[in-house]
C-alpha cells in the first residue's frame, strides 16, 4: 500500500487550507491516478458494459492507494484513517465520473459491517473487502431516506434459518455484488441481513438516466440469510451509514462540480466571439464566479461533515442531509451552466457536459430528493424548537 507523504503542488490551483500536507499529497496521488487509470474513454466503454478494466483498476486502487481499507481498521487490514481522507477519495471518483465498488462496497456495506457489532462477520468479510477481491452492496429500504414510498423486505425465522422474502429497488452494484446486505422488516422491527445464497434471489439491471453508475432491483423469495443486527440496534447501524452515504455523494458532487468549474473556465479564456474570449465579457464573468461561489460553499460544507462524522459535535444525520441537498444542487446548477457556456458544442454526445449533468440529477434523487431532505431536515429543526 502506497501513501505519499510529501506534498505535490498543484499547478494553477489554491492550497485547500483545511487539509494538510498529507492529505493534500494523497488527494494528489489520487487525481494523477485516475487521470492515468480512468480517462474519459473508461468512463465511456463502462457506459456500454462491465470491462475488465474495472476490476483492473479497483484492485489497483485498493492494494496501490488503500482505498477500500482508508477508514476501517488495522485489525482487519485497513490504515485507519478517517472519513476526511474517505471524503478525498470520493471528491476525486466524483472528478473523474469513477462509478466502480467504492459507495457500495465500502461506504454502504464495509461500514454497515463494522457499526453491526458482528465481529465474525467483519473477519469473514472486510479482509477480503480491503484486498479489493470482494465486492458488497446494501440494499435498502424504500429510497434509503424515505420507508414508505415502496414496500419494505421481510425476514423469518424458519427450522433452517432467516429467510428474506420482498423486492428492493435502486440497490447500487446489485447486479454484480459478491454479497448483498439488506434492510428487512422482522417481527420486532427493522433489522440488517446479510443474504448467504442466490437460490430464490433475482438480480435485474435496471436502466438509468446516469449510465456511469450500475443501479439493480432485486427480487428475493425466501432467500437464506443470516441476520446481522436485529431489531432496536439496526435503525441506528442503517442511520447512520445513510448519512455517510449522503456526505459520500455530497463529495462525489463536489469532485464533479470542480471539475466541471475546470473545464469551463478554461473554455472560456480560449474561445473567441466577436474578436475576443468569451471569458471577457461580463455576463460569462459573472456565471463563472457563480459556479466558483458554489463549489467553494459546497467543498466547505462537505469538509465540515467529514469532521463531524469523526468528531460526533453535531448531529449527522440533519448536517448531512443539509450537506447532501446543498452540494448535490450546486453540482446540478454548475453542470448545467456548463453545457450553457460550452454552448452548441455542450449539447453533443462526444461532449463531457452531459455526463455531468446526469450524474449530477442522479445524486440529487439517491437516497432522498432535495424534497425528502429538507421535509427531515424541517421536522428535526420543529421538533427541537417544540
Amino acid at each position: 500500500m502506497i501513501r505519499p507523504h510529501e506534498p505535490t503542488a498543484r499547478s494553477k490551483e489554491a492550497m485547500d487550507p483545511t487539509l494538510d500536507d498529507a492529505q493534500r499529497a494523497y488527494q494528489e496521488s489520487l487525481r494523477q491516478f485516475f487521470q492515468s487509470k480512468w480517462p474519459e474513454s473508461s468512463v465511456r466503454a463502462s457506459m456500454e458494459a462491465r470491462t475488465e478494466e474495472e476490476t483492473r483498476v479497483w484492485r489497483q486502487l485498493a492494494q496501490q492507494l488503500g482505498v477500500a481499507g482508508l477508514t476501517l481498521p488495522e485489525e482487519v487490514g485497513g490504515s485507519g484513517s478517517t472519513q476526511i481522507e474517505a471524503m478525498l477519495v470520493l471528491e476525486e471518483m466524483g472528478r473523474a465520473l469513477y462509478g466502480g465498488p467504492y459507495l457500495a462496497t465500502v461506504v454502504l456495506a464495509a461500514n454497515a459491517l463494522m457499526l453491526s457489532g458482528d465481529g465474525a462477520a467483519g473477519k469473514e468479510y472486510l479482509p477480503a473487502i480491503v484486498a479489493g477481491e470482494l465486492t458488497a452492496t446494501l440494499a435498502f429500504a424504500g429510497n434509503g431516506r424515505d420507508r414508505s414510498n415502496a414496500p419494505t423486505p421481510t425476514a423469518r425465522r424458519t427450522a433452517g434459518g432467516w429467510v428474506v422474502a420482498g423486492t428492493a429497488h435502486r440497490v447500487i452494484d446489485g447486479a454484480s455484488a459478491d454479497r448483498i446486505l439488506v434492510e428487512a422488516d422482522t417481527d420486532e422491527g427493522r433489522s440488517l441481513f446479510v443474504l448467504e445464497s442466490e437460490d430464490g434471489l433475482v438480480r435485474r439491471q435496471v436502466e438509468t438516466m446516469d449510465q456511469t453508475r450500475r443501479l439493480a432491483r432485486l427480487e428475493m423469495t425466501d432467500v437464506p440469510a443470516r441476520l446481522l443486527c436485529a431489531a432496536g440496534e439496526a435503525a441506528g447501524v442503517l442511520d447512520r451509514v445513510r448519512a455517510l452515504a449522503c456526505l459520500a455523494l455530497a463529495a462525489e458532487a463536489v469532485g464533479g462540480a470542480a471539475r466541471c468549474v475546470q473545464e469551463t473556465v478554461a473554455y472560456a479564456k480560449v474561445r473567441h466571439q466577436f474578436g475576443r474570449p468569451i471569458g471577457s465579457f461580463q455576463a460569462v464573468k459573472h456565471r463563472c464566479a457563480e459556479m466558483q461561489v458554489r463549489l467553494e460553499t459546497a467543498t466547505a460544507a462537505v469538509r465540515h461533515g467529514a469532521r463531524v462524522a469523526v468528531d460526533g459535535s453535531e448531529d449527522l444525520a440533519l448536517l448531512a442531509s443539509v450537506v447532501k441537498v446543498h452540494a448535490a444542487e450546486s453540482y446540478f446548477r454548475t453542470a448545467a451552466d456548463t453545457i450553457q457556456l460550452f454552448g452548441g458544442i455542450g449539447f453533443t454526445w462526444e461532449h463531457f457536459a452531459h455526463l455531468h449533468f446526469k450524474r449530477a440529477k442522479a445524486t440529487e434523487l439517491m437516497f432522498g430528493s432535495p424534497r425528502d431532505h429538507r421535509r427531515a431536515i424541517a421536522n428535526t429543526v420543529l421538533a427541537v424548537r417544540g
